[in-house]
């Protein structure tokens, strides 16, 4: 009975991301009201927040892909904060500072290792504007990606909006493929129906534009979060998300402001960055069943949708462990499957070859290997991340760098002062 129990959850999982992409071509192609009405005379004042950790010069041609953009530059500032990297970041935020006097870049340091989301609440003390604007400080912004932004808070119901992420190394090898055509279809597609009942409910962290008034009511509970007493710094952006819906904002993601972020090209680097997201996941579906009453009577059913029912597709996989320890799991990875994958590769790589930007996928075969990864994923992530749902690290970056890491990055911490 179990290992029908367990198919059945896949066919409905499978079902709601059929329905869900599908009502997403309908919306995208013939319903207006699926979009924010933007308006581009609308210009607050904005505070790009970067929190960094062990970045290195990347955060040097981050703030230099802001420093070019199509805003006043009397309009907007960036604030990086380094939460005590051990590497050579806080120097290139001072270079940075000190190379592009087109705009104002303030540059802080956290007195202690402080994690992402109590970083960008540090960053926040230093900000008097309209706007914030928290980033990812490993990413590269299209010039218009503040303009974009902040025309959508011309709807005074807006709390926060997100851009589209993109990927800045989609050629790589086969796992930064594999993750080109996950966004790209994340963004242009899943998250449509949410964006037409204005509930997102996961803006990414490495573009999220809130309302400065939301954010200091929120930085309270960003501080003071906690698993059984133990500080949690991960998943800031899902939290964010949801604290603006659960105060009676809307939410959105303008695919017109666009960034480009560098994503893992090696499976642990995959493995660290996808059990970050898990435990960011389950962490907010516990709290969502806590806080039911509060989210059936306040948000829209889609909210409850995405926030409730989402989740338990990821938990999903503890139940595919406890019922084929004696079985074989790879049979999950038949034929069938991976031609299915191969044939939903084709059809992305054409449309993001025609569509993109900049990120263009030379094998679009390579997403068959996404196959792989699914088992691993499913069978091991999600019960490794609800066992380490205490961790409190950055994810992907470590506290102590290699010898070699440490020399290249003298060189260019020399060169910088």
């Amino acid at each position: 009975m179990a290992p029908v129990l367990v198919w059945l959850i896949l066919f409905l999982c499978l079902m709601i991301s059929l329905v869900k992409y599908t009502l997403a071509l309908i919306l995208k192609w013939s319903v207006p009201a699926a979009t924010v009405k933007k308006d581009y005379s609308f210009q607050p004042t904005v505070s790009v927040l970067m929190p960094c950790f062990n970045e290195g010069k990347t955060v040097y041609e981050t703030i230099e892909s802001i420093s070019k953009s199509n805003y006043p530059n009397d309009r907007f500032e960036v604030i990086a904060q380094d939460d005590c990297s051990v590497d050579d970041s806080y120097e290139w935020m001072l270079k940075a500072q000190r190379d592009f006097s087109n705009i104002q870049v303030r540059v802080g340091r956290n007195s202690a290792n402080s994690g992402k989301a109590r970083t960008v609440c540090n960053a926040l003390q230093h900000s008097v504007a309209e706007l914030m604007i928290s980033i990812d400080s490993d990413c590269i912004f299209h010039p218009d990606a503040i303009r974009e932004l902040a025309a959508c808070f011309s709807e005074p119901k807006i709390g926060s909006v997100g851009g589209r992420v993109g990927v800045r190394n989609p050629n790589d090898n086969a796992i930064t493929a594999i993750q080109t055509f996950i966004y790209y279809a994340a963004f242009q597609l899943y998250k449509v129906p949410e964006n037409w009942t204005r509930s997102v409910g996961c803006i990414s962290g490495s573009l999220f534009a809130i309302r400065r008034e939301l954010l200091l009511e929120i930085e309270p509970k960003i501080r003071s979060r906690h698993w059984f007493g133990i500080p949690v710094n991960q998943g800031e952006d899902r939290f964010l998300t949801h604290q603006t819906l659960l105060r009676g904002y809307g939410t959105y993601i303008n695919n017109d402001a666009l960034c480009w972020t560098t994503v893992p090209s090696t499976l642990p680097e995959l493995f660290k960055q996808q059990l970050r997201w898990k435990r960011s996941i389950i962490r907010d579906l516990f709290y969502t069943l806590r806080t039911l009453p509060q989210h059936v009577w306040t948000l829209h059913p889609n909210t409850v949708l995405t926030l409730v029912l989402t989740p338990l597709g990821a938990l999903l996989g503890l139940l595919v462990v406890l019922t084929m320890l004696s079985g074989n799991p790879m049979e999950l990875a038949g034929p069938g499957p991976l031609i299915g994958y191969l044939a939903i590769a084709a059809i992305l790589g054409w449309v993001i070859r025609k569509y993109s930007v900049r990120e263009t996928v030379n094998n679009p075969l390579a997403f068959g290997a996404y196959l792989a990864w699914s088992v691993v994923s499913s069978l091991f992530l999600t019960t490794l991340a609800l066992c380490t749902l205490d961790s409190r690290d950055w994810g992907t970056r470590t506290k102590e760098q290699n010898r070699e890491q440490e020399a290249s990055h003298g060189d260019a911490s020399a060169a910088s002062r």
